[in-house]
């Protein structure tokens, strides 16, 4: 028997598991136990939630499973630049419009692909961007499963979409990134002839101030808000980001009275020009607007009157609040700590708000949320005390991934957080920046020590991603960190550590080198030439390692050897 009937009803309904694992039942019966477990534990990986207990040991067996079988279940597929799998399968590749199209149909029967991330080849002419809609409609097949479709690398104008989105069909599409893509003064009438614009739940644009914006271009990278709410008067979003993109509070309110509004869940207006009294578009909002997440980063909205936008009905059930860069006010974090959102968050972002420990403490002393998993606080003045204060923060026990970077820490503060006893639970830890280089710094570094409390903490035996780039740590930490006895990291960062061609062997030489999916050691400039090369040869090194060797000068004897290895997974 085929298994083909098996992979058209997984193509048919995927999002559903039953399918898949009743194909895995069919692949164990014909003598391929491998894929079958594989499609399991990933299966099984997706329901489980961050804090799992279950979750390490089937990260370590789908790393195995992968590693040990990834070419051959990708086949042609692994002429993408990017590819991921999900559930068993891959769901979403990265690459040219001419890979798409001449990737083998094998690839697409065996994978139910729904997401593309499309990199540029030059569509931004209005003529090559026509001939490419054109190409892509040949294969319509592939296309009609297309959910998500994203702008990725390169520089895109509105021409890149427009021919598109006009031309080939998108029957299924419900998710559009056109963050990479200038034109925002042209997007709203684009979109009022898209039909895709009837399926949308989830958009993401803008990026005024980003690479490709020149500020004398501010009038053609504005939103036209009422244009943008006739356009989109239909569609089922539930997930907005009109991000830099010239919002204004006027703008802001008729977003949030649009008929879509009541259906979103999620919106991203960070960094935009919104004034302190925007607050009332939140309270003036369509009455059945219930907000989920919401980014209000780098906006006045959120340093200066936060406390009544929390106050508002459309936030009442908010659980993923972002308030980067807006400053240090007491009040604010106050206001964090007395608000409904604050009894229900999962996800709290405050970084590069120059924040001092003492202005941290109301938030540190509320009762606090017992389902926060996510706190990012980096970039900020917490030094030792404010580490402190999170130790004995009611809620700490719960985090499953903290970002505390560039916080003036040292080797003190790093004792503190291992020896604390609260984060058993935590699997990123993001420790970078704390160096002499910043401002103001006292003599603030985390060297090999701090390192060292680390990897000795039996608390922190749960850590899988731990990045302590640009600090003082040298090659024995390096050693210290990667065969720690009671540690399985399955990513490192070690960027900026000056690290010397030491640093290579000991990682080349460590049989703990083949759990890393993540390795990164970019701008480390003693590593110039082949002193990457005992890594590139090392058993140890896993082909599904993504290694960022950015900033470095490689030989090419060893670049071409990391290439063979590793693929597009590298970074050079």
């Amino acid at each position: 028997m085929s298994h083909d009937p098996f992979l058209r009803a997984i193509a048919a309904a995927p999002d559903d598991d039953t399918p898949r694992l009743v194909y895995a039942d069919w692949l164990d019966e014909h003598g391929d136990p491998a894929r079958a477990e594989f499609i399991r534990v990933q299966c099984e990986l997706a329901r489980a939630a961050e804090d799992d207990p279950r979750r390490p040991g089937l990260e370590d067996r789908e790393h195995e499973l992968l590693a040990d079988n990834e070419p051959a279940w990708l086949g042609d597929g692994g002429r993408f630049r990017e590819w991921v799998f999900r559930r068993g399968f891959v769901d979403h590749v990265t690459g040219r419009l001419s890979t798409l199209l001449t990737v083998g149909d094998s690839f697409f029967e065996a994978h139910p692909v729904t997401g593309w991330g499309i990199d540029n080849e030059g569509y931004n002419h209005p003529l090559l961007a026509r001939d490419a809609a054109a190409g892509l409609n040949a294969f319509n097949d592939r296309v009609a499963r297309f959910r998500a479709v994203e702008f990725a690398g390169g520089e895109w104008n509105w021409h890149s979409y427009f021919w598109l989105f006009s031309e080939v069909p998108f029957p299924l599409l419900e998710s559009l990134d056109l963050s990479q893509v200038r034109g925002l003064s042209v997007l709203a009438r684009n979109l009022a002839g898209f039909p895709i614009r009837h399926l949308l739940r989830r958009l993401t644009f803008g990026g005024r101030s980003g690479q490709n914006f020149r500020w004398g271009d501010a009038e053609n990278e504005t939103l036209d808000v009422p244009a943008f709410v006739a356009a989109m008067v239909n569609a089922p979003l539930e997930d907005l980001a009109a991000f830099d993109c010239g919002l204004t509070a006027d703008g802001l309110g008729r977003l949030l009275a649009a008929p879509f509004a009541p259906r979103l869940t999620r919106l991203d207006v960070s960094d935009n020009r919104i004034t302190p009294d925007a607050w009332r578009a939140f309270r003036h909002a369509d009455p059945g607007l219930r907000l989920e997440r919401l980014d209000v980063s780098g906006t006045e909205l959120a340093s200066i009157s936060l406390e009544p936008l929390l106050d508002s009905p459309a936030l009442e059930r908010l659980s993923a609040l972002e308030m980067n860069r807006i400053g240090s006010a007491r009040k604010n974090m106050e206001a964090v700590a007395r608000s409904r959102f604050w009894t229900r968050a999962t996800h709290f972002r405050a970084h590069g708000g120059t924040i001092p420990a003492p202005t941290l403490e109301p938030l540190c002393r509320a009762p606090g949320p017992p389902a926060l998993r996510l706190l990012d606080l980096a970039d900020n003045y917490l030094r030792t005390e404010g580490v402190k204060l999170l130790c004995d923060a009611p809620w700490a026990g719960g985090l499953t991934w903290l970002a505390l970077s560039g916080n003036y820490l040292d080797d003190e503060s790093v004792k503190v957080l291992a020896d604390g006893g609260r984060f058993a639970k935590l699997r990123t830890l993001h420790l970078a920046r704390n160096n002499l280089d910043q401002d103001g710094s006292e003599g603030e570094v985390i060297t090999d020590a701090g390192a060292r409390h680390l990897t000795r903490a039996p608390a922190l035996a749960n850590l899988r991603v731990l990045s302590v780039s640009f600090t003082g740590v040298t090659d024995r930490g390096v050693d210290e960190l990667l065969n720690a006895p009671h540690w399985r990291l399955a990513g490192l960062g070690l960027d900026g550590c000056d690290l010397s061609p030491d640093a290579v062997r000991t990682l080349a030489r460590s049989p703990r080198l083949a759990r890393l999916q993540w390795l990164s050691l970019a701008t480390n400039p003693r590593l110039y030439g082949d002193a990457l090369l005992p890594l590139a040869e090392s058993p140890y090194l896993s082909p599904l390692c993504e290694l960022d060797v950015g900033g470095v000068y490689v030989g090419e004897r060893t670049l071409t050897a990391l290439r063979e290895r590793l693929g597009p997974r590298l970074s050079h």
